[in-house]
């Protein structure tokens, strides 16, 4: 009997060194700034230099959010210290769960205590449509309304230092301004630092003249690649490994939702 479980398919994945681990750390929490290793991966990872990235890091005691969409991260910790846990440094990296960095392409994951870290994107051959990696999204938020959403206002030393950056090289785009950052709550005070514009859940429906209703929802989302493997005594196949793919606001990135009537996938024509 082999007990290991089969490989995803259609998944590059790299272990780092201690000093990449080291990089990272010191790039997205110390310095402040763009994760290079995600810009400049090892050989074979695609490319994107100018793709947005996220930090989605979890501590023991709390969670730490941010968005750098250019040359320099706007994290939770600074500006909503009430609900978001401090930055590790580097004489605690004991607090550390887990550290996603990622761009819709390329994600580093650092395991506890930031020991340990990979990296994983999409591998380069075509695969056949049931092993193929599928696209979700996932609502962030559960209640509506401005008394469970608050923006968090730029810190003008903070503002001042986004717009003083340097243009990004190549994009034809010009100083950049500083990422949004939202905090949300639910009724029974859980608080959440999000890295983007507020945003209520908004759910619309449309018959389609054929029997069927479009559904569709808009609100705030995290979106997630999961790639499959299949077991080779049985056939069988399922989710072997997800990599966080983006945060963003506005219509279901992954499109419509089922029929509400019978559950249904719907497309519209």
């Amino acid at each position: 009997m082999n007990l290991d479980p089969p490989p995803p398919a259609g998944l590059l994945l790299h272990e780092l060194t201690p000093g990449q681990v080291e990089t990272v750390l010191e790039e997205v929490f110390t310095l402040g700034v763009r994760c290079g290793l995600l810009d400049h991966p090892p050989t074979g990872v695609p490319v994107r230099a100018d793709a947005p990235q996220w930090l989605v890091a979890e501590l023991g005691d709390g969670r730490i959010t941010g968005a750098c969409p250019r040359e320099r991260w706007r994290r939770s910790d600074p500006e909503a210290a009430a609900s978001s846990a401090p930055a590790p440094g580097p004489g605690d990296r004991w607090r550390i769960l887990e550290v996603l960095v990622f761009t819709p392409h390329v994600q580093i994951r650092l395991g506890e205590g930031g020991e340990r870290g990979w990296l994983s994107a999409d591998a380069p051959e075509p695969l056949p449509a049931p092993l193929r990696p599928r696209d979700r999204a996932f609502l962030l938020r559960g209640h509506n309304g401005p008394e469970y959403r608050r923006p968090v206002r730029c810190a003008p030393g903070l503002q001042d230092a986004f717009r003083s950056g340097p243009e990004a090289p190549g994009t034809g785009h010009g100083l950049q301004e500083p990422p949004p950052l939202t905090v949300t709550s639910e009724p029974d005070g859980t608080r959440a630092v999000l890295p983007l514009e507020p945003a209520d859940t908004i759910g619309t429906t449309r018959p389609l003249g054929d029997g069927r209703t479009l559904a569709r929802t808009s609100g705030a989302w995290l979106t997630v690649r999961e790639y499959w493997a299949e077991d080779p005594a049985t056939g069988a196949v399922g989710v072997a490994f997800h990599r966080l793919t983006g945060l963003l606001t506005g219509s279901d990135p992954a499109g419509p939702g089922p029929d509400p009537g019978t559950g249904d996938p719907v497309e519209e024509g």
